[in-house]
């Protein structure tokens, strides 16, 4: 929905929490938040409610970064300014996911810019695909009682972990197949 509204000329943000809540409306993870709060609306993750404010959100989304630019500061002679920029290399640019796009004349892809969730779907794609190529194994920590003492578990404290940790939420997705 981000991508999206960015490319409408006179989107603004509250627009875009409007087609948030029009697209979640119903979902039970979305909330809209307290009267109290300035946030624009709530997402139930794992470790609980997270409050959003979408304050200049399709300004953050649109990166001014061309490609040309990047490849050109990554070479930088500059050490600092190349090691800011020596992982570009690794994450394809946006003209390569564009050459996808058969229908778009090259002319037209060098003044596409990447957006910053553009780039973090590839990452994420990226990151599940390891994922999915690795068997990961976690060891978590849980506290039994806040007195340090054995032998006593008290319950409440230790579900509270359990559920911060996500490995209540995990179960879910372990049952469906994703590692």
């Amino acid at each position: 929905l981000l991508d999206e509204e960015c490319w409408f000329p006179k989107a603004t943000d509250q627009t875009y929490v409007s087609k948030v809540e029009n697209e979640m409306v119903g979902k039970s993870k979305f909330a809209k938040p307290d009267f109290r709060s300035d946030a624009d609306f709530c997402i139930l993750h794992y470790a609980g409610y997270v409050e959003y404010k979408a304050h200049k959100w399709l300004l953050k989304n649109m990166d001014p970064l061309n490609e040309n630019i990047v490849q050109l500061l990554s070479a930088s002679a500059d050490t600092f300014i190349g090691n800011l920029f020596k992982d570009t290399d690794s994450n394809p640019g946006f003209s390569s996911m564009a050459n996808a796009n058969s229908g778009q004349t090259s002319r037209v892809r060098k003044w596409m810019f990447r957006t910053v969730s553009q780039l973090y779907k590839q990452q994420l794609e990226k990151l599940m695909g390891v994922l999915h190529d690795t068997k990961p194994h976690f060891v978590r920590c849980i506290i039994p009682n806040h007195e340090k003492k054995a032998g006593k578990m008290v319950a409440p404290l230790i579900l509270e972990q359990l559920r911060c940790n996500g490995v209540l939420e995990g179960y879910p997705y372990l049952q469906a197949g994703i590692p």
